[in-house]
């Protein structure tokens, strides 16, 4: 293969690569694209360069990716982060699901929902309402372990998978 056909090669395959990572779905060690130094056009049995992409760590792809979005309708399946939001159709009776903090074992999630409306099960529950000026609303928090469920209302919580840094959140309505 002729020398500045192999460079081509090599670099749409990093270009590629570099592309279809982005801040939300690339792993959390950065990409490593290795390269061998040009080969001269004097040698052209010169090895190619070589790109090398390290798979996900979590195994797991979420039907969903990480669109938080797609979880509007209460049925999706996402990668979240600490800090992430949710927005619930207010249907649901919830209106806001956010990720408080991630851990291999335990994600614990923020609730906010409708005064009165907002019931969930599950792993360290607690829900309290208040009202301020006339508004009035419900919050509350809960735990969920991988391979254990949690309920929010009519809402099913699953939690395929989970480590420090993300974990795959999985909601079903019932």
């Amino acid at each position: 293969m002729p020398t500045l056909a192999r460079f081509t090669a090599a670099a749409l395959l990093a270009v590629l690569a570099a592309a279809c990572a982005d801040s939300r779905t690339a792993p959390s060690t950065p990409q490593s694209v290795a390269t061998d130094p040009l080969p001269s056009t004097a040698d052209p049995l010169s090895p190619m360069p070589t790109v090398s992409v390290r798979p996900s760590s979590t195994g797991h792809r979420p039907a969903d990716g990480s669109s938080l979005a797609s979880c509007r309708d209460a049925d999706c399946e996402v990668e979240v982060r600490a800090g992430d939001r949710l927005r619930i159709d207010k249907r649901f009776g919830v209106q806001r699901l956010t990720i408080s903090a991630l851990d291999p074992d335990e994600v614990t999630i923020a609730l906010l929902g409708f005064t009165g409306g907002l019931r969930a099960e599950g792993a360290n529950v607690s829900i309290s309402s208040s009202c301020v000026n006339g508004r009035c609303r419900d919050e509350g928090k809960l735990s969920l372990a991988p391979g254990r469920s949690a309920r929010i209302n009519n809402l099913r919580l699953e939690l395929p998978y989970a480590s420090a840094d993300h974990a795959v959140l999985r909601l079903t309505p019932r």
